[in-house]
């Protein structure tokens, strides 16, 4: 008995449904990706060459959300005219995306920590050894001052780090202006290190939390697209069998 009409309307319905919703989801991870890419200068100045791995990361986002856009606009258009050879392929290449997807989730929860000592660790070398103080222009000096000024922050985890460091070897300062909460105040004056004048916490611990803050949000994306890549298969196999 043919399927009914209605019923390939119903699943045609759905099947638009999911991709329209996972074309906005890599429409989605491409202005994520962005975003990490454009903001990925202050910290590849920070922490050096290491944080390179963050343009890394924005690219990925900017080709995976090209790839699932694509995919979704795949999906409406084989939906749209019940193409078999359409849906074949959209399934495919969703269970293939679905696959790397899983993969690439384990290997960054394997490596999390890892990679946590090694960033704090090139931070912390590249603040005592290439630091040289407020409004220096050079790469690593910049950096780190602006990163200190926009998250109110001190050196990698307080003010200590900068005991031993090029810095106060040239200057005989306890810290940088950069670390006060009004760098122009006459109490910053490089060894007054009251809470009232200085930021104490250190910037790492900030760092990290925001981090984490975004990485709820990619991770919310992630598994929601997942959810529907799931769904939307189950829906483009459905669709593609009833088309025989």
């Amino acid at each position: 008995m043919a399927p009914s009409r209605s019923y390939y309307a119903t699943l045609k319905t759905v099947m638009i449904c999911f991709n329209t919703i996972i074309f906005v989801v890599g429409c989605t991870m491409v202005a994520l990706g962005l975003w990490i890419k454009l903001g990925s200068t202050s910290f590849v100045r920070v922490l050096g060459s290491t944080s390179v791995n963050f343009v890394h990361i924005g690219y990925f986002c900017i080709v995976v959300g090209i790839m699932v856009a694509m995919l979704g606009f795949i999906g409406c258009w084989g939906a749209v005219k019940e193409s078999r050879c359409l849906l074949r392929m959209y399934f495919l290449i969703m269970l293939v995306i679905f696959i790397a997807e899983i993969t690439a989730a384990v290997v960054v929860f394997a490596f999390t920590q890892f990679a946590r000592s090694v960033i704090l660790d090139k931070s912390l070398t590249a603040l005592k050894k290439k630091y040289s103080g407020y409004k220096h222009d050079d790469i690593v000096s910049y950096g780190w001052n602006a990163f200190m000024l926009k998250l109110n922050c001190c050196g990698v985890h307080n003010y200590t780090d900068f005991s031993g460091s090029a810095f106060q070897i040239r200057t005989n300062l306890t810290y940088p202006k950069s670390c006060c909460k009004d760098p122009m105040s006459s109490a910053c004056n490089g060894h007054n290190v009251s809470s009232v004048v200085i930021n104490q916490e250190g910037c790492f611990h900030k760092l990290v939390s925001l981090v984490k803050e975004k990485s709820l949000l990619l991770g919310g994306a992630a598994t929601g697209a997942a959810l529907l890549e799931l769904a939307a298969m189950i829906v483009s196999l459905m669709l593609y069998v009833k088309l025989v």
